[in-house]
């Protein structure tokens, strides 16, 4: 009996671990890195009594690299959307955060479930639930952002 509570422990606790490590690996790919594939990055702005009346933003490559630089400079009645986007902006990084983390899940949850001999078509199946959701938030924060700059 011992052994089979051990090899709970052990799965319960490499489970646990994965996760922090899962958790951890994504927050330094969208935090620190600064990764965004096809997201946009706030490179300047320009400000008047704490508000923004510019914008300066890099719209990123699927490869996060930048690909062209917009100057977002709304009209006088506007204004609110500078402000607005900025906060866009700074959002968008959990969104990402949360994407990285579901793709780290999924590819875990499917080598674990294949190698308990699972089907790998059912196991790709549900694990991609996770990321299908997260992926449909981040592309709305991406289209928010898009039609502010539009």
């Amino acid at each position: 009996m011992k052994t089979n509570e051990n090899k709970t422990w052990k799965r319960k606790l490499g489970y646990a671990g994965f996760v922090l490590a899962a958790f951890g690996l994504s927050y330094f790919l969208a935090y620190s890195l600064s990764y965004t594939p096809l997201g946009y990055d706030a490179v300047g702005f320009k400000m008047v009594n704490e508000d923004f009346t510019a914008v300066t933003v890099e719209k990123n490559n699927a490869f996060g690299m930048t690909e062209e630089t917009v100057m977002y400079d709304p009209p006088e009645e506007d204004q609110w959307k500078a402000n607005m986007l900025v906060d866009q902006l700074n959002d968008q990084s959990i969104h990402y955060w949360l994407f990285f983390t579901s793709i780290f899940a999924a590819l875990y949850w499917v080598a674990v479930d294949v190698k308990k001999g699972e089907s790998v078509r059912k196991t790709i199946l549900y694990s991609s639930f996770g990321v299908v959701l997260t992926g449909l938030s981040l592309m709305d924060q991406l289209y928010d952002i898009k039609d502010i700059l539009s």
